[in-house]
Order: structure tokens, then C-alpha cells, then sequence
């Protein structure tokens, strides 16, 4: 689910199969970043630690301009579409 504010990152632990779906509000949990050449924009580092396991899910995104994802990658873990 999307909104204005932000969206739900769904994602599932590739150890004990934990599932968690938080709410990435992107006026607060983006990151800003400036470059020559495309000017703004954003990132989300997020690590997750689950009740079941202390297995570290990783996941890096990066967002154009108007904050529309442009890439993803999770690392220990596995991104869950609805």
C-alpha cells in the first residue's frame, strides 16, 4: 500500500521466516543527498531485527527527485509484494 506520506516496506527474514511490515514515511525517513550532475536525491537504509532470530535484514532503496523509488536491494532477507 502507497500514500502521499509514505508507503509499507513488507519483507520476510530468510531464517526463520518472520514477517514485518512497517510504514516508511518518506518526510521523515528518507535521506537527502545532493549530486552534481541529478541534483536531490534519496535513500533508505533500514535494518531490521526480529523477535525470532537475530538474523540482520539489510535493505538499501534509492529515490529520484520526487521521491519515486528508482532501486532496491535486501540483504538476509526477501521483499514481499502484496
Amino acid at each position: 500500500m502507497q500514500s502521499p506520506d509514505g508507503f509499507f516496506l513488507n519483507a520476510r527474514c530468510s531464517a526463520c521466516g518472520e514477517v514485518f511490515n512497517l510504514f516508511i514515511n518518506k518526510s521523515t525517513d528518507l535521506v537527502q543527498n545532493f549530486d552534481d550532475q541529478d541534483g536531490v536525491t534519496y535513500s533508505l537504509n533500514k535494518e531490521i531485527i526480529g523477535g525470532r532470530c537475530r538474523n540482520l535484514i539489510h535493505v538499501k532503496m534509492q529515490f529520484d527527485g520526487a521521491k519515486n523509488l528508482v532501486s532496491r536491494e535486501i540483504e538476509n532477507g526477501e521483499f514481499i509484494e502484496e
